[in-house]
């Protein structure tokens, strides 16, 4: 990404057919309104806690995830951008999940917007005409997130934090929570 880049657009790499808008928005008032329309089908996205996201990479990692299971037809949310969600947890509890990694009803929150096959912009445009906040450039995840909240959620002790980025470990215990 370059300095100032106000959203992330990429294909999968298993699936060259699906492509990923990512866009963060800062002081978005409207949590409530947001999930409702979510929860009625007006707003198709993954509309995500930007503090439990500490980098692009770990949103990317859930979306591979959850469109391979999509298309496997072995969701175990309703739809892909639920599962979106569930994979970014690093448990097996669905409510849990959305609780932690979804849109809250705080009075001011920043969100991580996420969208599949949106080449020409519309569902973003739809989505920033709903969105009561700022949009902001990816960057600035970087100055949002809550890396003492993931920490805990996560359970990552201080020595394994000292021996790789914490998105390194994040991914990694996403990546696993299936194993075993």
């Amino acid at each position: 990404m370059s300095a100032g880049t106000m959203e992330l657009n990429t294909t999968l790499d298993l699936y060259p057919d699906t492509t990923v808008t990512m866009a963060l928005f800062s002081q978005v008032t409207n949590g409530a309104e947001i999930r409702r329309k979510i929860t009625d089908g007006t707003i198709a996205a993954a509309v995500i806690n930007a503090q439990m996201i500490c980098d692009p990479f770990q949103v990317l990692v859930a979306v591979n995830k959850a469109v391979h299971l999509d298309k496997l037809d072995r969701k175990k949310t309703k739809t892909v951008f639920g599962e979106i969600l569930f994979n970014l947890s690093p448990g097996n509890n669905i409510l849990a999940a959305y609780q932690k990694f979804g849109v809250q009803d705080a009075k001011s929150q920043d969100l991580l917007v996420v969208l599949l096959n949106d080449p020409k912009g519309q569902q973003l445009e739809q989505v920033y005409s709903i969105i009561q906040g700022t949009r902001i450039p990816l960057e600035s995840l970087r100055d949002i997130v809550d890396e003492q909240k993931i920490i805990k959620l996560f359970k990552i002790p201080d020595a394994e934090r000292k021996v790789g980025r914490l998105v390194d470990v994040v991914v990694c215990r996403m990546a696993t929570k299936d194993a075993g």
